[in-house]
């Protein structure tokens, strides 16, 4: 078994991808989050395509902005005039809620951080901590095969024990 200092993304990654669409309404999106118990998911464009990646945060400084209303922002008509054939019901778009007149296209963030499966877990931290961000997508063969978020590492570093053997130093004597 591989020690905590040697380990790479693809021993601790998440596999299991929930992924979103560019075109849901926030309020979708929260659904969503709230269902799942997530915070975070990356978002596909309408051809199955990575296009960015969408957080609470997102969601916290959307909300900061008092003045959101479908008719005023370009970008909400943009979205929603190239989805032809869908009514606004159908993408969870109607009047009144600032979460249901606006789109996940709107709040996303357009970059993605990515990593190789067989980057060090050690790298993936100090990532996190200088782009001061909570989840990479790990990538495999150049497609994205999973993701590790800060809690995955401190998952990791939690359970210390379960990586020293009896013969081992006692944790409160282990090198960390």
């Amino acid at each position: 078994m591989n020690t905590r200092t040697e380990m790479v993304a693809g021993d601790i990654m998440s596999q299991d991808l929930l992924t979103v669409s560019e075109h849901w309404s926030i309020q979708t999106l929260i659904d969503f989050f709230n269902r799942h118990k997530v915070t975070g998911a990356p978002v596909l464009s309408s051809k199955r395509e990575f296009v960015g990646v969408v957080s609470l945060s997102d969601i916290l400084t959307f909300d900061s902005n008092p003045s959101h209303s479908m008719n005023e922002n370009p970008t909400t008509q943009y979205y929603y005039n190239t989805l032809e054939g869908f009514s606004p019901d159908e993408l969870g778009l109607s009047d009144g809620d600032q979460h249901k007149n606006h789109l996940v296209a709107e709040i996303m963030t357009r970059s993605i951080i990515s990593a190789s499966d067989t980057t060090p877990v050690t790298e993936l931290a100090e990532t996190m901590h200088s782009r001061g961000v909570h989840r990479i997508f790990i990538t495999r063969d150049e497609k994205i095969c999973g993701a590790v978020s800060t809690l995955d590492i401190l998952k990791l570093l939690s359970g210390i024990k379960l990586y020293h053997t009896e013969n081992s130093a006692p944790a409160d004597q282990a090198v960390v």
